[in-house]
Parts: structure tokens; C-alpha cells; sequence
């Protein structure tokens, strides 16, 4: 009896563990069908070493998503602000346009970006940017010194130019 309780346990046991797996399984069909949307041609510049590039004050920035991203639930923010944009759309890809909000003056903030997909996937992307302390104005060349000569006629030659040989 004690071999026939014993077997019965063995059994039970492998079909408890056998259908753990089964409940365990993950249809990973989902997440194929879901594309997560690409973004593109960001046009601040980052804030990065050795270069360390900052953006203009109240400057405007956009940036491209694929096609495939929903635009109407694209979401564009700061740690503490949320950016306001707008959306154009063609068939192909949606162009996010906005401007870096004035209380970014002086400060490096990261802006942020989730961008869904129609079928329920997103992406979310993030660029340091630099904002300078004031606007930053282009500075015009320094005019190059010319120094003037007198006006002087140049010293007669006394030698004779040699007539020109005509070579045939």
C-alpha cells in the first residue's frame, strides 16, 4: 500500500508542476502586431561632452514620428512642465512642433516624449538640452585693418624691354 500512496503522490506532483508550465505560457502574438512608433530628425542640439552645445532661449524644435504613432495621445514634457505642440500629419510620418519654454532661460532640462502607437505599444525618448542664459546674438567680423600707402609713382627702370621672339 505504502508503494501504491507513494506513486499516486509521484503523480499528482508531476501533474501539479505539468500544469504550472501550461498556466505559465505567454502568447507573445501581441507584442508582434505592435510596432513601436521611430522618431527622427530632432532639431535642438543636445547637450553632450566635449562640445557641450546650448539652444536659444524660446527657441522652436521639432521632431518626426513614423506613421504608425497615434497623434492624438503624444505627450511632451519636462520634469516639472508640460510642453505644449502641435501635430502635422501626412500619410507617412507626423511632424511634433513646439518652442523651449521661457522658464527653461539659463537651466539644462531634459525633454521628454511618449509616443503611442495605434495598437497600444509607445516609445518614449528623452533629449538633454541646454538652455542659455540669454539670447544668443551672432557677432559680426571685426574690420580687417588696411594699411594705406602714399601714393607713389614707381621708380623708372633703365633697362629696355627685350623685344618678344615669335617661336614658329
Amino acid at each position: 500500500m505504502k508503494l501504491h500512496t507513494r506513486l499516486n503522490c509521484v503523480l499528482l506532483m508531476a501533474g501539479f508542476v505539468c500544469s504550472i508550465e501550461a498556466f505559465a505560457y505567454n502568447d507573445d502574438k501581441d507584442k508582434e502586431l505592435c510596432r513601436n512608433p521611430k522618431v527622427q530628425e530632432f532639431t535642438l542640439p543636445e547637450y553632450q561632452e566635449p562640445d557641450k552645445k546650448e539652444a536659444a532661449p524660446e527657441t522652436e524644435f521639432s521632431f518626426v514620428v513614423s506613421g504608425w504613432a497615434n497623434p492624438k495621445q503624444i505627450k511632451l514634457f519636462t520634469k516639472d512642465n508640460k510642453i505644449p505642440f502641435t501635430v502635422q500629419s501626412t500619410e507617412t510620418f507626423h511632424k511634433v512642433k513646439a518652442k523651449l519654454l521661457p522658464e527653461f532661460t539659463g537651466k539644462t532640462v531634459r525633454i521628454n516624449a511618449r509616443i503611442p502607437a495605434l495598437l497600444g505599444c509607445y516609445t518614449t525618448i528623452g533629449w538633454l538640452i541646454k538652455v542659455a542664459d540669454k539670447p544668443m546674438v551672432l557677432e559680426a567680423p571685426k574690420p580687417t585693418e588696411i594699411e594705406v600707402l602714399p601714393n607713389v609713382a614707381p621708380a623708372p627702370s633703365s633697362a629696355t624691354p627685350e623685344p618678344m621672339l615669335n617661336p614658329q
